[in-house]
């Protein structure tokens, strides 16, 4: 499909030109069924207001400019608008209800501009509860859909239920911005849209930018004219209020003639985006002006998200299905590779073609200036030609991928007459490539209206007649399937690989290097470092760099090692062109590189470190995906006396130093990390023995009900009691084996130990309802394919309840998008596991994705909690942390309770539960006990006495 301005004609490219420069962001005024008003954020005095302000507020415009906000909403809305806005990390407050002018309305507020924009809606007649029941319902509706097909159906039948508006439509964006009604649900009597197409030009570019900015977009075509608004008297500043964020932005007149030419009388939009790009959107329109409340419009806004998260997950379903599929030519293209006689024929000659990886008319593999083809392909000469045309126009920005090329390269279109689309890949010194040929592909479509003049009342105006309208578009070949070109550039690769291995075999010398990515193996640098150590007996100086790629291991795990792979050949590749011509640069194995370099002082090979480390600040793109990874480096110089492996083992030792002062850096070898290195040894063996031999052992901390003060969980923490060293820290020892990988055997032990301990007291009748066992989970044990089934095997061995073990992961882990970690906490949702988010409010948590974790219980940081004083915004975000856990149904836990008056605090705000020092330190089992017996002999709850 063509660009959407190269289907329309002159004035309808004109009419796309005006709304681009139409302000629709700051019309100046807003639509009249509700109030918007404009406030001093630090004064709370109100600079402007709608003219309309005594339809909801029952004030004058006069009585409401230059007063206090409360003046206008009541002092208990203002109140709540002054917290939640404190608290509010983007300054946007969500829906609040209330009453002014003796109604019940919907006050909603956020920050534009040094403002906070207050927005106030009639709150209608539905019932929150009723609401919430019907989006729950929909909810598992929706969740029994299995296709894209019938989760966009689904999707438009249950938002129609809970709008019951006319009509409502799912959009499809195409690549090329137009837009297509890929489901739809509706009332008898109006006319099907299902199937159709609609321009770019209907949603122009402004119009989408806004549409990033808001969950919805609800417009309402009453009798009234827009409410301008007014300004505070004697205003030095006349620049207009951005109300890109505000639900009651005025509607544009091209858009408002638009809805009345389809005969809407209210509309609401809910825009689709994957990450940041508008991909669709859910229009619902109803010929009648109906005002839909904010507890409406956020379930439906809640619906189009989990429409957005089902069409994700099915697409890269499919995707990966796809991908597994095309990977699997490029393998049999692999080995035919390596076993042809030379490479072109094993991938145009063998049982599998170039054409099974990217189905085309024809395809051509250029190899050191050698043409071989395969299917039907434009004569030698114009692809010659057309090459040397790309390659001084494109200047490196290649591969390139053309369904249409006429419209997008004319001039390669001029040279190659008989072909529409092509996809072009460079490999090995750039001067090689692969090249794919399409014919052209007629195609009909079928408008949303006739684009021409006879349907417009003036050239620029909107269409007036929407029925089905044919068009076909020439001039392009079938769509490149994104899959196969992914993989088409994966090849290159494996032509490189293949081509590297062939030239290594050649000089004899694979068994002195490294087989993925061809350099220098550990026998080659031990070997080279000997010889190098004796030129410095001689006066020449060496120094040796010790590269570690930063947390590697946790790539391996997330994306698999064909990910890691790509990784290591992209460092390995990064490391060679920052070091010198004269220098060696090995791998070691894993992630491990060396550099050797000769006749350099220990200054020159500073500044070589700093330049490899500064070489990975760059992200890689493997995939489709965007991966960061540092490099910590240790250096270190030859001195008298020094063996290979003396050299080796400083410089591994100055490595773990930067990495422990921080990771990505360099640090350099010093005396005393030879006794650093010789400490973390012990104490890690130390550690492994210590697990064996029973010198570690759990305390547990009280969790107790903040209203009644009850008992309702424990968490358990890991205690080591070092023979001849006495208790050792955790913070000492925790990280350690995390470094080490022991923290996977360390944590199954925690895990068994305290279910062992929670059947013992269920076993001894101490425990109350409710009672759950916390325990605390690191980023590798959720990394490991076999965590769920060990927490599975401990809870069926110790004869607890999953809903009695309570697992706590930190913001970060949890919020591990696209790795294992994200599938192992689903499968520990549906084992019945609780899980808990530690340390709440010191990551970078994404509430949008919040709200659909398998999580139950939020804790509060101990930081905010430990110190806060009445009024300060660490109780305000407490407050927005304990509100938000109740909103998504969740329990909140407060941290680092060290005082009465902080206990106070928490039950003034509403929090669930709290843990600290005032209420209970951590303790032994047995210690513990006796904080548990009950009040009476009766059976009354448990709780510390």
């Amino acid at each position: 499909m063509t660009g959407a301005e190269d289907l329309l004609p002159a004035d309808e490219q004109a009419r796309l030109s005006e709304c681009a420069r139409e302000p629709i962001h700051v019309p100046g005024a807003v639509q009249p069924h509700g109030v918007l008003l404009a406030a001093d954020p630090a004064t709370f005095e109100v600079v402007q207001v709608s003219a309309n302000c005594r339809q909801l507020l029952g004030a004058e415009v006069h009585a409401v400019l230059g007063r206090p906000l409360e003046a206008a909403v009541g002092p208990g809305c203002s109140r709540r608008l002054r917290t939640a806005h404190a608290a509010a990390d983007d300054g946007t407050v969500p829906a609040l209800r209330a009453r002014t002018g003796g109604s019940p309305v919907d006050v909603s507020a956020h920050g534009s501009g040094g403002f906070l924009v207050v927005e106030v809606e009639p709150a209608g007649t539905a019932s929150p509860a009723r609401v919430l029941t019907g989006l729950h319902a929909a909810t598992e509706r929706l969740f029994r859909s299995r296709t894209v097909e019938e989760v966009r159906t689904a999707t438009a039948q249950e938002i129609r239920r809970l709008t019951g508006f006319d009509r409502v439509m799912v959009y499809h964006f195409h690549p090329d911005g137009h837009g297509e009604v890929v489901a739809e649900d509706r009332v008898e009597d109006v006319e099907p849209y299902l199937g159709l197409h609609y321009p770019a030009s209907d949603i122009p570019a402004q119009a989408r930018r806004l549409y990033l900015l808001q969950q919805s977009r609800h417009i309402v075509l009453g009798p009234e004219e827009p409410a301008p608004l007014l300004r505070t008297a004697g205003t030095a500043d006349a620049t207009p209020l951005d109300l890109s964020r505000a639900h009651l932005r005025a509607v544009s007149p091209h858009h408002v003639q638009f809805m009345r030419n389809m005969g809407i009388g209210a509309s609401m939009s809910l825009p689709l985006v994957h990450d940041g790009e508008l991909v669709g959107m859910v229009s619902c329109g109803d010929r009648r002006a109906r005002h839909l409340p904010h507890v409406l419009r956020q379930a439906c806004e809640v619906l189009a998200q989990q429409l957005t998260s089902r069409l994700t997950a099915l697409h890269e379903t499919r995707q990966l299905s796809r991908r597994l599929e095309v990977q699997q030519v490029r393998t049999r293209l692999v080995e035919q590779m390596a076993g042809a006689e030379d490479v072109p024929d094993g991938l145009t000659r063998g049982e599998v073609t170039l054409l099974d990886l990217v189905p085309a008319d024809g395809a051509v593999v250029s190899l050191d200036e050698e043409l071989l083809q395969v299917g039907r392909t434009p004569p030698e000469a114009d692809v010659l030609a057309a090459v040397e045309r790309l390659r001084s126009t494109e200047e490196g920005n290649l591969p390139l991928v053309s369904d249409a090329l006429a419209l997008e390269r004319p001039d390669l279109a001029e040279l190659l007459p008989s072909t529409a689309g092509v996809v072009f890949v460079p490999f090995g010194g750039d001067r090689d490539y692969l090249l794919w040929f399409r014919r052209e592909v007629v195609q009909t479509l079928d408008w949303l209206g006739d684009q021409s003049t006879q349907n417009r009342d003036t050239p620029l105006s909107p269409r007036n007649s929407f029925a089905s309208w044919r068009q076909s578009v020439s001039g392009r070949c079938l769509p490149w399937d994104p899959v196969e070109v992914s993989e088409a550039r994966e090849l290159r690769r494996d032509i490189d690989a293949v081509l590297l291995r062939r030239a290594e075999s050649r000089l004899a010398h694979l068994g002195m290097h490294d087989a993925l990515t061809g350099l220098p193996n550990r026998r080659l640098l031990m070997d080279r470092l000997g010889h190098a150590l004796d030129r410095h007996d001689r006066g020449s100086a060496v120094t040796l760099l010790f590269i570690d790629l930063d947390r590697f291991k946790l790539v391996n795990d997330s994306f698999g090692h064909d990910v890691g792979d790509a990784l290591l050949l992209h460092a390995a590749h990064r490391i060679k062109h920052a070091a010198r011509a004269s220098d060696t640069v090995a791998r070691l194995g894993g992630d491990e590189f060396t550099v050797l370099c000769e006749d350099t002082d220990a200054a020159a090979a500073g500044v070589l470190a700093q330049r490899i480390v500064d070489a990975f600040q760059e992200p890689v793109e493997l995939e489709g995906r965007e991966l960061r990874i540092t490099a910590s480096i240790g250096v270190t110089t030859a001195r008298e006396h020094h063996r290979p492996a003396d050299l080796l083992r400083e410089a591994d030792s100055a490595m773990y130093l930067a990495k422990e002062e921080g990771r990505n850096r360099a640090s350099r070898f010093e005396a005393g990390l030879r006794y650093q290195a010789l400490r973390h040894l012990d104490t890690e063996q130390a550690l492994r023995r210590g697990l064996a031999r029973g010198e570690l052992e759990l305390h547990y901390q009280p969790i107790v009900d903040v209203p009644t003060g009850e008992l309702r969980g424990v968490e358990a923490l890991l205690r080591w009691d070092r023979p001849g060293v006495g208790q050792v820290p955790p913070d000492r020892f925790i990280p350690l084996a995390e470094d080490t990988g022991f923290i996977v055997p360390l944590g199954e032990w925690v895990l068994d130990e305290a279910l062992g301990q929670l059947r013992t007291w269920k076993s001894q009748g101490h425990l109350p309802p409710g009672f759950r066992m916390a325990v605390n989970l690191s980023p590798q044990q959720l990394g490991s394919p076999a965590f769920v089934d060990v927490v599975q095997r401990a809870v069926e061995r110790n004869g607890v309840a999953p809903s009695e073990v309570s697992l706590e992961m930190t913001e970060t882990t949890l919020m591990s998008e696209g790795s294992t970690m994200s599938e192992a906490v689903e499968a520990l949702s549906s084992l019945g596991v609780g899980l808990s988010i530690d340390d709440f409010g010191t990551g970078y948590s994404s509430l949008a994705y919040l709200r659909y974790l398998p999580v139950q219980q939020l804790k509060v940081d101990r930081s905010f909690v430990s110190g806060a004083v009445p009024g300060s915004r660490d109780v305000a975000l407490v407050a927005a942390v304990c509100g938000l856990a109740q909103e998504f149904g969740m329990t909140c836990v407060a941290e680092g309770v060290e005082r009465a008056e902080e206990l106070a605090m928490l039950a003034e705000i509403g929090c669930d539960s709290a843990q600290g020092f005032h209420i209970g330190r951590p303790e032994p089992a047995a210690t513990l006990e006796v904080r548990w017996r009950p009040r009476t002999a009766a059976g009354g709850n448990p709780r510390p006495q």
